[in-house]
Protein backbone atom coordinates (compact mmCIF):
# COMPACT_ATOMS: atom_id res chain seq x y z
CA UNK A 1 0.00 0.00 0.00
CA UNK A 2 2.85 2.35 0.86
CA UNK A 3 4.45 1.71 -2.58
CA UNK A 4 1.13 2.46 -4.33
CA UNK A 5 0.82 5.82 -2.52
CA UNK A 6 4.42 6.72 -3.44
CA UNK A 7 3.80 5.78 -7.11
CA UNK A 8 0.56 7.85 -7.20
CA UNK A 9 2.34 10.85 -5.67
CA UNK A 10 5.16 10.56 -8.24
CA UNK A 11 2.65 10.34 -11.12
CA UNK A 12 0.75 13.34 -9.71
CA UNK A 13 3.96 15.41 -9.43
CA UNK A 14 4.99 14.43 -12.96
CA UNK A 15 1.57 15.42 -14.36
CA UNK A 16 1.70 18.75 -12.52
CA UNK A 17 5.23 19.47 -13.78
CA UNK A 18 4.19 18.58 -17.34
CA UNK A 19 1.14 20.87 -17.08
CA UNK A 20 3.27 23.78 -15.82
CA UNK A 21 5.86 23.17 -18.55
CA UNK A 22 3.14 23.33 -21.23
CA UNK A 23 2.03 26.69 -19.74
CA UNK A 24 -1.67 26.48 -20.56
CA UNK A 25 -3.20 29.94 -20.41
CA UNK A 26 -6.85 29.10 -19.81
CA UNK A 27 -9.27 31.65 -18.39
CA UNK A 28 -12.97 32.39 -18.21
CA UNK A 29 -14.60 35.77 -18.89
CA UNK A 30 -18.07 37.26 -18.76
CA UNK A 31 -19.16 40.22 -20.90
CA UNK A 32 -22.22 42.43 -21.30
CA UNK A 33 -23.18 44.96 -23.95
CA UNK A 34 -24.39 48.13 -22.15
CA UNK A 35 -25.92 49.53 -25.36
CA UNK A 36 -28.29 46.54 -25.54
CA UNK A 37 -29.58 47.41 -22.06
CA UNK A 38 -30.01 51.07 -23.09
CA UNK A 39 -32.09 49.89 -26.06
CA UNK A 40 -34.58 47.92 -23.92
CA UNK A 41 -32.71 44.64 -24.29
CA UNK A 42 -30.10 42.46 -22.69
CA UNK A 43 -26.74 40.88 -23.44
CA UNK A 44 -24.63 38.31 -21.63
CA UNK A 45 -21.64 36.39 -22.98
CA UNK A 46 -19.60 33.59 -21.46
CA UNK A 47 -16.06 33.30 -22.86
CA UNK A 48 -13.41 30.61 -22.61
CA UNK A 49 -9.81 31.59 -23.46
CA UNK A 50 -6.94 29.31 -24.41
CA UNK A 51 -3.77 31.20 -25.24
CA UNK A 52 -4.57 33.44 -28.26
CA UNK A 53 -8.00 31.89 -28.89
CA UNK A 54 -11.31 33.04 -27.37
CA UNK A 55 -14.60 31.16 -27.68
CA UNK A 56 -17.78 33.13 -26.91
CA UNK A 57 -21.37 32.01 -26.38
CA UNK A 58 -23.77 34.93 -26.05
CA UNK A 59 -27.48 35.60 -25.61
CA UNK A 60 -28.96 38.96 -26.54
CA UNK A 61 -32.03 41.07 -27.13
CA UNK A 62 -32.20 44.59 -28.53
CA UNK A 63 -34.90 46.94 -29.75
CA UNK A 64 -33.29 48.08 -32.97
CA UNK A 65 -33.50 51.79 -33.79
CA UNK A 66 -35.39 52.56 -37.01
CA UNK A 67 -32.29 54.45 -38.18
CA UNK A 68 -30.47 51.10 -38.26
CA UNK A 69 -33.24 48.93 -39.76
CA UNK A 70 -34.47 51.56 -42.23
CA UNK A 71 -38.05 50.73 -41.19
CA UNK A 72 -39.33 53.96 -39.61
CA UNK A 73 -42.96 52.75 -39.31
CA UNK A 74 -42.03 49.61 -37.37
CA UNK A 75 -40.54 48.58 -34.04
CA UNK A 76 -38.10 45.65 -34.28
CA UNK A 77 -37.15 43.60 -31.23
CA UNK A 78 -34.35 41.18 -32.09
CA UNK A 79 -33.49 38.30 -29.75
CA UNK A 80 -31.18 35.36 -30.19
CA UNK A 81 -27.88 33.74 -29.47
CA UNK A 82 -24.51 33.59 -31.16
CA UNK A 83 -21.12 31.94 -31.04
CA UNK A 84 -17.81 33.59 -31.79
CA UNK A 85 -14.25 32.40 -32.21
CA UNK A 86 -11.60 35.10 -31.89
CA UNK A 87 -7.87 35.19 -32.41
CA UNK A 88 -6.11 37.66 -30.10
CA UNK A 89 -3.15 39.24 -31.89
CA UNK A 90 -1.72 40.11 -28.48
CA UNK A 91 -2.00 37.33 -25.93
CA UNK A 92 -4.35 39.08 -23.47
CA UNK A 93 -5.15 42.57 -24.73
CA UNK A 94 -4.96 44.39 -28.03
CA UNK A 95 -6.50 43.73 -31.44
CA UNK A 96 -8.45 40.61 -32.30
CA UNK A 97 -10.18 39.13 -35.34
CA UNK A 98 -12.94 36.57 -35.41
CA UNK A 99 -15.73 34.65 -37.04
CA UNK A 100 -19.27 34.43 -35.73
CA UNK A 101 -22.59 32.70 -36.34
CA UNK A 102 -25.98 33.22 -34.79
CA UNK A 103 -29.70 32.68 -34.78
CA UNK A 104 -32.00 35.72 -34.54
CA UNK A 105 -35.75 36.15 -34.12
CA UNK A 106 -37.07 39.56 -35.19
CA UNK A 107 -40.41 40.45 -33.62
CA UNK A 108 -41.74 43.35 -35.69
CA UNK A 109 -44.66 45.59 -34.73
CA UNK A 110 -46.24 48.01 -37.17
CA UNK A 111 -46.54 51.24 -35.18
CA UNK A 112 -49.89 52.43 -36.57
CA UNK A 113 -51.90 49.19 -36.79
CA UNK A 114 -50.08 47.33 -33.97
CA UNK A 115 -49.94 44.23 -36.20
CA UNK A 116 -47.11 41.88 -35.21
CA UNK A 117 -45.11 39.24 -37.05
CA UNK A 118 -41.89 37.41 -36.24
CA UNK A 119 -39.21 36.43 -38.75
CA UNK A 120 -36.13 34.26 -38.29
CA UNK A 121 -32.59 34.60 -39.57
CA UNK A 122 -29.33 32.69 -39.44
CA UNK A 123 -26.20 34.82 -39.70
CA UNK A 124 -22.54 34.18 -40.37
CA UNK A 125 -19.85 36.82 -40.44
CA UNK A 126 -16.60 38.29 -39.30
CA UNK A 127 -15.65 40.93 -36.78
CA UNK A 128 -12.70 42.85 -35.40
CA UNK A 129 -12.13 44.63 -32.13
CA UNK A 130 -9.71 45.85 -29.54
CA UNK A 131 -9.62 44.78 -25.89
CA UNK A 132 -7.94 46.77 -23.16
CA UNK A 133 -7.84 46.27 -19.42
CA UNK A 134 -8.82 49.40 -17.54
CA UNK A 135 -6.96 48.62 -14.32
CA UNK A 136 -4.23 46.41 -15.77
CA UNK A 137 -1.48 47.77 -13.53
CA UNK A 138 -3.54 47.89 -10.33
CA UNK A 139 -3.03 45.09 -7.80
CA UNK A 140 -6.68 44.52 -6.87
CA UNK A 141 -9.74 42.57 -7.94
CA UNK A 142 -10.43 45.35 -10.48
CA UNK A 143 -7.49 44.34 -12.70
CA UNK A 144 -9.70 41.79 -14.55
CA UNK A 145 -12.09 44.50 -15.79
CA UNK A 146 -11.85 45.35 -19.50
CA UNK A 147 -13.53 47.20 -22.38
CA UNK A 148 -13.70 45.90 -25.92
CA UNK A 149 -15.10 48.02 -28.76
CA UNK A 150 -15.80 45.90 -31.85
CA UNK A 151 -17.63 45.88 -35.18
CA UNK A 152 -18.83 43.11 -37.45
CA UNK A 153 -20.21 42.42 -40.89
CA UNK A 154 -22.46 39.42 -41.58
CA UNK A 155 -24.50 37.62 -44.19
CA UNK A 156 -28.06 36.99 -43.01
CA UNK A 157 -29.94 33.99 -44.35
CA UNK A 158 -33.60 34.94 -43.87
CA UNK A 159 -35.43 31.62 -43.75
CA UNK A 160 -38.68 32.99 -42.29
CA UNK A 161 -39.53 36.49 -43.58
CA UNK A 162 -41.50 39.09 -41.66
CA UNK A 163 -44.86 39.20 -43.43
CA UNK A 164 -45.84 42.82 -42.82
CA UNK A 165 -46.42 45.08 -45.82
CA UNK A 166 -43.51 47.48 -46.52
CA UNK A 167 -41.16 45.94 -43.93
CA UNK A 168 -37.70 45.58 -45.47
CA UNK A 169 -35.14 42.93 -44.50
CA UNK A 170 -31.61 42.78 -45.86
CA UNK A 171 -29.16 39.96 -46.27
CA UNK A 172 -26.20 42.11 -45.24
CA UNK A 173 -25.87 43.04 -41.58
CA UNK A 174 -23.48 45.30 -39.72
CA UNK A 175 -23.04 45.84 -36.02
CA UNK A 176 -20.84 48.09 -33.91
CA UNK A 177 -20.80 48.29 -30.13
CA UNK A 178 -18.60 47.82 -27.09
CA UNK A 179 -18.65 45.25 -24.31
CA UNK A 180 -17.65 45.50 -20.69
CA UNK A 181 -16.09 42.32 -19.39
CA UNK A 182 -14.28 40.67 -16.54
CA UNK A 183 -11.51 38.09 -16.84
CA UNK A 184 -11.34 35.58 -13.98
Amino acid sequence: MKKLIIILLMISQQAQAQSEKMNFNRTIEIEVDPIAYMLHGYSVHGIYNHDHLRFDLGFFGIEQPASITGNKNFTTMSTGFGVKANYMIGKVDGFYLGLDAGSIANKVTEKESKRVDTGHTLSIGGHAGYRFFIFKNVKSSWNGLYLTPWAGLSYNHIYDKVKLLNYKEGSLGYFATFHIGYRF
